[in-house]
């Protein structure tokens, strides 16, 4: 098994930043890093979307339902399913 360490494969910037890692027919893994008052509208995905929390703990809103996430906690967002993002901190 190779072990990436995703975290040092984007940076935080003054605004929200994305970057696709690995993308095929079936799969697209996006990276981003976002700062405390950088955040991304509620808004929903063509397919279901793994969350991997790298640094920090955040709290995931999926539809009407909250999930609080720490370093390290993983999640699938639903497809065509609303959800927000908002950092506990990093």
């Amino acid at each position: 098994m190779v072990n990436i360490g995703l975290a040092s494969e984007i940076t935080y910037n003054d605004k929200i930043n994305s970057k696709v890692f690995f993308e095929s027919e079936a799969y697209k893994m996006i990276l981003v890093a976002l700062k405390k008052d950088q955040l991304p509208k509620p808004h929903s995905a063509s397919m279901n979307t793994p969350l991997q929390i790298l640094e920090g703990s955040t709290k995931i809103t999926i539809a009407d339902k909250e999930h609080i996430l720490k370093q390290g906690d993983a999640i699938t967002l639903p497809k065509e399913i609303n959800h927000g993002v908002s950092l506990l901190r990093m």
